[in-house]
């Protein structure tokens, strides 16, 4: 987005106001994705400020990137799945919204709790795909399904962010859902039969 593109700009020109005025517009979605993994909130707090500073040590790369708040879902999900295996990691097998987005895609869920090592192994691969499935989305269907299935915003909320009609929302989340069936319908029947 161009306002990000300006923001991104300024920040690398030392501009503090223009950082802050970055938090200011992300630090709920982002607030929202650590707290939906690991439920505590000072733990989802401290996840965010995380997020932050590597956002701020790492801002040349956003750059290369086309979506700024795609890029800062991915950090939040990493370091809050990082934060779950190394403290909790029973909590780490629990359903996330992550799961419950793969099942209201393909009817199916493949990621719940499972007790060997290799069926964990598969979870992980799992994760991986959907993932990488979201990210080969045209990037207004991904940003309104990150959005509204992972940070529970609602159509209103995506389109005052995005700046389209609830009616242009509904319609990218639903091409997203389509989109990822059909990415993910092979790899579910190659491996969840």
């Amino acid at each position: 987005m161009a306002d990000d593109r300006i923001l991104v700009a300024k920040i690398l020109k030392n501009d503090e106001q223009a950082f802050g005025a970055l938090v200011a517009k992300y630090q709920r979605m982002v607030y929202a994705t650590c707290f939906r993994l690991v439920r505590i909130q000072t733990d989802a707090e401290d996840l965010s400020q995380e997020v932050f500073i590597e956002v701020f040590r790492s801002l040349s790369q956003v750059q290369k990137e086309h979506d700024l708040s795609g890029w800062l879902f991915k950090i939040a999900m990493n370091k809050s799945l990082s934060f779950l295996r190394k403290h909790n990691p029973a909590k780490s097998n629990q359903n996330t919204t992550l799961e419950s987005t793969f099942l209201d895609i393909t009817g199916k869920n493949p990621l719940s709790e499972t007790s060997t090592p290799f069926s964990k192994l598969e979870e992980e691969d799992t994760r991986k795909f959907i993932f990488k499935a979201i990210d080969q989305l045209p990037e207004n269907q991904k940003k309104a399904i990150l959005l509204h299935k992972f940070d529970n915003f609602s159509q209103k909320e995506i389109s005052d962010q995005m700046g389209l009609s609830q009616v242009s929302v509904e319609s990218l989340i639903y091409r997203a859902k389509t989109n990822l069936r059909k990415t993910l319908f092979d790899y579910f029947k190659k491996h969840y039969r």
